[in-house]
């Protein structure tokens, strides 16, 4: 007689195998929620917000609870119930990164779990048995699809409203195969709760609703039907993909002025386009490891392909969970075309409602595979695979390898370790590093204000200087002209005159491809005959234009700076944001000596004979200097002597000024920018002024500190190689010039 196994490892298992015996669709659920929401919490404050995540920001805490409940029934609030309900979750874990996106994690997890549970059904009327084990592991491949595709994974880590629509359109289907199976009354009743919530949450449920209609229409459930009610819902289904369509057409329309990531399409184009981003989310994986955008493409090409064919032939043999996912899949996104069909801007956040049923339709094949598959012990017995399984198999395995090469592709991943958002949290630090309390400091376009003021508190203690904004750029007069970018010049001219009126720098944040909606760049037509009337001295110092613009008319003052009577001094660019700076040789639009600007603290002295200093001014952000900000420092130079080359100067803070200093900033002057910046160029007496920063570190103790001054020839930072300096004023070593002495407070 068979003896009982007591090892420890089974009696320890013991407990883990009698709940996957009684409870295994619960576990697999459970594992299937753990895992998708593991995925979407995953660096999910590690992204700047984007523009629009911004706008999110700006709506739930610049509006109060009142105005938030009225969008509820307002025709113009496209997604009123998800600002509802993210503001009160602000209100109680706050507005950072990952607190703003927490709720879209969530609800992307909730959306798998919704996919189980529709699978789950999909299978009991396929003649699974509910409760079986086998029907719980046959449902998994669809949820386990959308809790790897990239798409949902760049949704759930969105502040945005749209991996909320996923689990409304997730739950939108598993209410209508549970309806569709059971019939009962209370299922009907969740059914329409769940319709008329989603229609809260966003207008363009309206296509998956409208879809679901369709699907009752095409599958009747009902025994009789005396008082026409299926001809009533296939009514009410044209009327409300009628209004889809105009809502989607509106949204577009009206999004489309802001220009967050819409492109050119018709409807052939634009069905190609949600393909495409559902399999591949952006698909910038196009070229990684010498492979087209095609290959990567094509496992799940291949199961859509076979899936519809697999769908279509149910749907004709009248199989009723066949007709339901098919209109969630192809309704949703036959609407969608015709909408693109009267205004040509693809978004694919638009059909978002469509993917949960993509990704049982590319689960399809397989559960349709393994219906036919012989039984294990059969298979076993014949020493023959399972070919009906192995083909659709090995294409989802394959389909799961591009989820996963997605995510993590070097440059582009979600989860590569790169930035793949605006990055609006590094453009506005870097202007934080650059900016003095008198600078001229420029929001383009206009409609980027939100991030501003959600970055620059979080990014410096410092106070920085309130941004001007050029609104007269979006008010779409000039569009109508012929020559809109000379209108454009026009409008906003003396709008910038007057805000640039005595500054002796600018500085611009700026978003190309946001800022091209309302200020249009010049063609490469324009910029070649703009060349071509430049003085020949000119000419010979500029290259010939060989692209388009990029930044429009706001953007040449610093594009063509040198062009512009303006020295440029930097910059930088990140993720579709860009810093630029330009600096005016005299005070913008004063004449006279009160034109040149002049040090707060009169110097003279000179460094190797060639490089004169005039003197300095500090100018303290908020009138006083905090650890963690920042020491603005004007240096006031003019040429002694013709210099022999291009020098770099060195800014030290200390207070034993024979050990290292404490902070300190060494560049060349305007960034060493052509031509101010390159100290080669001077003219003897010529004054310049150049604008420094100085880092304070977070952890420098409040007190004294005594700043330095020197100067070495560009590229050899040795102590040899600093130049010696005359001066009147304390020199240490004799090549360190004492400024003076900054207090730094508390």
């Amino acid at each position: 007689m068979n003896q009982p196994d007591h090892t420890p490892a089974r009696l320890a298992l013991a407990p883990v195998l009698r709940l996957w015996r009684q409870h295994s669709q619960a576990v697999v659920g459970v594992l299937l929620f753990a895992l998708a929401l593991a995925l979407r919490l995953y660096r999910l404050g590690a992204q700047s917000l984007w523009l629009d995540e911004g706008g999110t920001w700006a709506e739930v805490t610049g509006k109060g609870w009142a105005a938030l409940l009225a969008d509820l029934f307002s025709p113009n609030a496209a997604y009123p119930l998800y600002h509802l309900l993210l503001k009160g979750w602000v209100a109680l874990a706050g507005d950072s990164e990952w607190a703003l996106r927490f709720p879209s994690a969530l609800a992307g997890a909730a959306a798998v779990a919704a996919s189980y549970l529709a699978a789950l059904e999909l299978g009991a009327m396929q003649g699974r048995p509910r409760g079986s084990r086998l029907l719980a592991l046959g449902a998994t491949p669809a949820p386990l699809l959308l809790a790897t595709a990239p798409f949902a994974l760049w949704q759930a880590q969105d502040a945005k409203v749209y991996s909320l629509l996923l689990l409304c359109a997730a739950l939108l289907g598993w209410a209508l195969l549970r309806a569709l199976r059971s019939a009962a009354a209370r299922d009907w009743l969740v059914l329409l709760v769940v319709a008329l919530a989603s229609i809260f949450v966003h207008r363009l449920a309206l296509l998956a609703i409208c879809a679901a209609m369709l699907a009752l229409v095409l599958a009747w459930p009902f025994p009789r039907d005396r008082l026409g009610g299926r001809w009533m819902l296939l009514a009410g289904a044209l009327l409300g993909a009628a209004a889809a369509v105009f809502g989607t057409v509106r949204a577009v329309g009206v999004e489309s002025r802001g220009g967050s990531g819409h492109i050119p399409a018709g409807p052939l184009a634009g069905l190609w386009l949600s393909f495409a981003h559902f399999a591949l989310d952006r698909g910038d994986i196009g070229g990684w490891l010498g492979l087209p955008l095609l290959a990567w493409a094509l496992p799940a090409l291949a199961l859509t392909l076979v899936g519809l064919v697999l769908l279509a032939r149910d749907s004709w043999r009248g199989d009723r969970a066949a007709i339901a996912i098919t209109c969630l899949f192809a309704a949703p996104l036959l609407l969608f075309a015709a909408a693109l069909s009267l205004v040509r801007l693809f978004e694919s956040r638009y059909v978002t409602v469509a993917f949960p049923a993509w990704a049982m339709l590319l689960a399809y094949p397989l559960g349709y595979a393994a219906r036919r598959a012989p039984g294990r012990a059969a298979a076993v017995a014949a020493l023959r695979p399972r070919l009906p399984l192995l083909l659709p198999g090995s294409a989802y395995a394959a389909v799961l390898l591009v989820n996963a090469a997605v995510l993590l592709q070097p440059e582009h991943g979600l989860f590569s370790g790169a930035p793949v958002k605006e990055q609006w949290r590094d453009g506005i630090a870097a202007i934080a590093a650059r900016a003095h309390p008198d600078d001229l400091l420029i929001l383009h376009p206009y409609y980027v204000e939100p991030l501003w003021r959600y970055y620059a508190p979080r990014v410096t203690p410092d106070p920085l200087p309130q941004p001007v904004r050029f609104n007269v750029l979006g008010q779409g007069d000039c569009m109508r002209q012929r020559v809109p970018v000379e209108c454009y010049r026009r409008e906003y001219e003396k709008d910038f005159d007057a805000a640039a009126r005595g500054h002796t720098r600018m500085l611009m944040l700026i978003a190309p491809e946001h800022a091209r909606t309302i200020d249009p760049p010049k063609t490469l037509a324009e910029l070649r005959a703009a060349w071509e009337q430049l003085p020949a001295e000119q000419r010979q110092r500029v290259d010939p234009p060989s692209r388009p613009d990029k930044y429009g008319v706001l953007g040449l003052r610093f594009q063509y700076a040198s062009n512009q009577r303006t020295w440029p001094c930097g910059g930088d660019v990140f993720v579709g944001v860009e810093v630029m700076c330009a600096s005016f040789p005299s005070r913008y639009q004063q004449k006279g000596a009160a034109a040149i600007p002049q040090p707060a603290v009169p110097l003279d002295a000179v460094f190797g004979g060639e490089i004169g200093l005039r003197g300095y001014s500090i100018t303290p952000l908020g009138g006083r200097l905090r650890p963690g900000g920042r020491l603005p420092i004007t240096l006031f130079w003019a040429a002694a002597t013709p210099p022999t080359r291009d020098y770099t100067m060195f800014l030290h803070l200390c207070r034993d000024c024979d050990a290292p200093p404490l902070a300190q900033d060494d560049r060349r002057p305007l960034d060493g920018y052509y031509p101010a910046g390159q100290t080669s160029t001077w003219h003897v007496g010529d004054p310049l002024h150049d604008e420094r920063s100085i880092a304070l570190p977070a952890a420098l103790p409040p007190g004294r500190y005594t700043l330095l001054l020197g100067v070495y020839p560009a590229g050899n930072p040795a102590e040899e190689a600093r130049l010696p300096v005359r001066s009147a004023g304390q020199v240490i070593g004799g090549t360190r010039l004492v400024l003076g002495q900054v207090d730094v407070g508390e």
